[in-house]
């Protein structure tokens, strides 16, 4: 049995073309009238499917615009967005990822992907270096563990540093308590640039860190200016970059270089009238450490509430005893 395709008809024809009876053609009447039918209802079926895939196609393009807009805008080089950070004085965060790297790839979809971060990104200059193709940069930086996140004043100096996976929140709420604007730290990083060794940059320098919570940083400045022969020439002024220098070290919990700093500023500055806030801060820094370390803690606490018992200072050592 062949099938005859018309404009008309859709029907199986016999060999012999025979008539259709009666009945039968009453039947095909109705098939026909069925498939007219069937045909407008498909007709309009396809033009309300290709208005829905329109529709469609123009909200995934829309929504895929404003997620590109929304979109974390990272540099790749760190001239770059620094050209651009200078002139409105914004700080930088420098990414150093690479492609083998499996905390990187984390951070790249649960922490740098969502829109908390994009939104607390916005006072920074964000840059990824490729580690594998920056080596020279990596080194400059002392990169030596991925990923390694440096945050940065406009020229790219570096102020604070995390090594190793961090989860949204903590970087989140380490981002947004971050300064925004730099321009204290660019201008004295411009002084510094002209004379390495400008020792009330230096000492300029370490505090302003010490103020806005980069500890280390600050300590590193603070130790270069120590060095000068400005620093030796003031004694008091010395004296209170040493204090600043171990009280650093007790923000970071690094209770070892604590403790030989307060020691170190016992010995230095024998008649000072921090000796008694040095000697509490030396026992805190022990507390930090092992148990032997805290047993020095303990002993050097009651020798202060021995040798001096209404002391200021011996009255928060006998609020410390009790946790060691």
């Amino acid at each position: 049995m062949e099938f005859v395709l018309s404009s008309n008809t859709l029907f199986p024809a016999r060999s012999n073309r025979e008539k259709v009876p009666p009945l039968e053609a009453a039947k095909f009447r109705i098939f026909v009238r069925l498939l007219r039918n069937t045909g407008s209802l498909i007709g309009r079926w396809r033009e309300t499917a290709s208005f829905v895939l329109l529709s469609f196609a123009i909200a995934v393009c829309t929504v895929t615009g404003a997620r590109a807009e929304e979109a974390v805008h990272w540099y790749s080089t760190v001239e770059e967005a620094s050209a651009r950070a200078i002139p409105a004085n914004r700080p930088m965060i420098i990414d150093f990822w690479a492609a083998w790297c499996n905390p990187c790839k984390a951070m790249e979809q649960e922490v740098y992907s969502t829109a908390e971060f994009r939104q607390a990104a916005q006072k920074f200059l964000p840059v990824k270096i490729d580690y594998d193709r920056e080596i020279a940069l990596a080194h400059k930086y002392n990169v030596d563990a991925l990923p390694t996140i440096l945050f940065a004043d406009s020229y790219g100096k570096e102020l604070f540093r995390y090594q190793g996976y961090v989860g949204a929140a903590p970087l989140l709420a380490l981002v947004t308590a971050l300064p925004g604007d730099v321009t204290d730290f660019n201008r004295l990083n411009r002084i510094l640039a002209r004379d390495k060794n400008d020792f009330d940059a230096l000492d300029a320098m370490g505090k302003q860190l010490r103020e806005a919570g980069f500890f280390r940083a600050s300590s590193d400045y603070y130790a270069r200016a120590v060095r000068e022969p400005a620093a030796r020439s003031d004694p008091e002024r010395r004296e209170t970059i040493f204090n600043a220098i171990g009280m650093n070290f007790l923000e970071v919990k690094d209770g070892k270089l604590a403790a030989e700093l307060f020691e170190d500023c016992l010995r230095k500055f024998p008649n000072s009238p921090r000796k008694g806030e040095w000697t509490l801060n030396l026992a805190r820094a022990y507390a930090l450490g092992e148990k032997k370390d805290k047993q020095k803690a303990r002993k050097i606490l009651q020798t202060m509430i021995q040798t001096d018992p209404t002391a200021p200072e011996s009255e928060k050592a006998r609020e410390m005893l009790p946790s060691l």
